[in-house]
């Protein structure tokens, strides 16, 4: 009698059930009949072969693909500020491609630059009044450089001192940072500095001597200016 008893239990179980399902209004009995039967088969965790259950954790044992032969196969979409994708590890995605890394297109993290140099011992010679250019980047993209400029300069009889300064598209008038140095016979000035250069805009580097005799002449010297994301020092000059 007890083996039949137990037998018969779980079939009375399914015959309750089943009344009380019965007894429910159309609409609420099958609302009951897929809870009873999405829990007995355990979809709302949806593993490998199931469904995937929106708003529930799922978990996977498997890698699932997801194919269209139209258009996009996936749009994710969240509220502002919020990212639209997450994940959980820092490996490298392979082909993964992005518009932008850190709010940065790639034309802003393109390196660019422009350099000028003027070869050594070519005594480029300094008239007793106004500047020589002596190197010249040329058109530049859009952006802040970081430049550095230097030259050396051998002094004649009667020049106290030499100076090189930096200009932003030939304005000698309004320099933007000047070297010099007295002595000699040779000195060496240079300049280092952050510049907000405009589109298309050049950067110079013009030297003179102050005095009245000739011979003074630079055999040496060169521009270079490097392209940065941002200057924390002093305000990048104009």
């Amino acid at each position: 009698m007890e083996t039949s008893r137990l037998t018969a239990g779980p079939a009375r179980l399914a015959r309750r059930a089943g009344g009380a399902i019965r007894s429910l209004r159309p609409g609420a009995a099958l609302a009951l009949a897929v809870a009873v039967i999405a829990g007995g088969f355990g979809i709302a965790d949806a593993a490998t072969g199931g469904s995937f259950i929106l708003g529930r954790t799922n978990h996977e044992s498997s890698t699932a693909s997801l194919v269209t032969s139209r258009g996009t196969p996936l749009s994710l979409s969240a509220p502002k500020g919020k990212a639209p994708l997450a994940v959980n590890r820092s490996t490298e995605v392979k082909n993964l491609n992005a518009e932008y890394v850190g709010g940065l297109s790639a034309p802003t993290l393109r390196p660019s630059g422009g350099d000028d140099y003027a070869r050594p011992d070519s005594d480029v010679s300094l008239p007793p009044l106004g500047e020589v250019e002596i190197a010249n980047t040329g058109p530049l993209t859009a952006g802040t450089y970081y430049v550095t400029a230097s030259a050396e300069i051998d002094l004649a009889t009667g020049d106290p001192f030499g100076g090189c300064v930096v200009t932003l598209s030939h304005d000698v008038n309004n320099y933007l940072q000047a070297g010099d140095q007295s002595g000699g016979p040779r000195i060496t000035v240079a300049e280092t500095l952050a510049v907000a250069v405009p589109s298309k805009g050049s950067l110079q580097e013009y030297c003179g001597i102050s005095g009245s005799a000739s011979g003074s002449d630079v055999v040496d010297a060169g521009l270079t200016a490097i392209r940065i994301l941002s200057s924390s020092g002093t305000a990048p000059a104009k």
